[in-house]
């Protein structure tokens, strides 16, 4: 993926930012069609650094081999949130747009009217309910079927009475990503390898898919067709998830041009998976490729 640095310049306030923004570690800071709505705003993130997905197209005459596998698993669209078909009680996701930590809040979905807004719980932590103030903003994500949405959205009124709620403001479109199974998430987990002999070793997980991962190890980890369990901690919002899965591996390789001095990589197909282990991966990868794409 290549970047490119924004001015602040470039930047206004009450505007619609036209592409969505990153920090100098390509971090999503904003998403595109939000509206930044402060200097002070601006000045925070300038600070993580300001860029932008470079369009690479007016450059390249073919598609690469990574925008051809991307365009089989994944596809964007672009919907009303109407049509998203929502439903009283749906967990939704708030993403901080002005701290410059990446702060996120689990909220439910209290109700909504089209044109007019979205109401949703007020977010609670350790079973106090958090201060929100009108005008702050935020990126909204949940998942539906097999998409995952995100549209930006400001508290038009943060309410106590007759109990703590937020109303949110109408988007004007909300960005899906409609992934299929084979889709491949970019991740960097230190992850721990146990073969059938019992024997533990740490592997980097590069990426990840409902149906499997690659892994990047310095030692000699599996042969073809062994079984391993790969067992690694991870974030869904805030929330922290552990999975023991079992795999199989399908193929090995070694190469001297070492991946960050890891030259074993090993593909990896995963089998037997509970389903309470399967709805965690497949929301761990939506989210992830989400987050990547937008």
């Amino acid at each position: 993926m290549h970047f490119e640095p924004v001015a602040e310049s470039e930047i206004r306030v009450g505007q619609v930012i036209p592409w969505s923004l990153y920090d100098r570690k390509h971090k999503l800071v904003l998403v595109r069609g939000s509206v930044v709505q402060s200097e002070r705003q601006i000045a925070e993130m300038a600070t993580r650094g300001l860029f932008r997905k470079r369009d690479m197209r007016a450059h390249m005459q073919v598609r690469t081999e990574d925008d051809e596998e991307r365009s089989q698993t994944t596809r964007e669209e672009v919907r009303s949130l109407e049509e998203v078909k929502l439903a009283i009680g749906d967990t939704l996701n708030l993403q901080s747009q002005s701290d410059t930590s990446e702060v996120r809040y689990t909220v439910k979905l209290i109700g909504y009217q089209r044109g007019k807004g979205v109401i949703v719980s007020t977010p609670t932590q350790d079973g106090k309910v958090l201060l929100m103030r009108d005008g702050q903003s935020f990126i909204v994500r949940l998942f539906s079927g097999k998409s995952v949405y995100a549209f930006p959205a400001t508290i038009l009124k943060a309410a106590n009475v007759p109990y703590p709620h937020l109303h949110l403001s109408w988007p004007a479109e909300v960005k899906g990503l409609v992934v299929r199974n084979s889709a491949r998430a970019k991740v960097r987990i230190i992850v721990a390898i146990t073969d059938t002999g019992g024997q533990s070793r740490s592997a980097m997980l590069d990426n990840l898919s409902i149906g499997g991962c690659a892994l990047f190890s310095k030692v000699e980890l599996a042969q073809r067709d062994e079984r391993i369990r790969i067992k690694f901690r991870f974030f869904v919002g805030e929330i922290e998830q552990y999975l023991d899965l079992a795999g199989i591996v399908r193929s090995v390789t070694y190469s001297s041009a070492a991946h960050e001095g890891h030259p074993f990589q090993y593909g990896v197909q995963f089998v037997d998976i509970a389903p309470n282990e399967q709805l965690v991966l497949t929301a761990f990868v939506y989210h992830t490729l989400f987050e990547t794409s937008t």
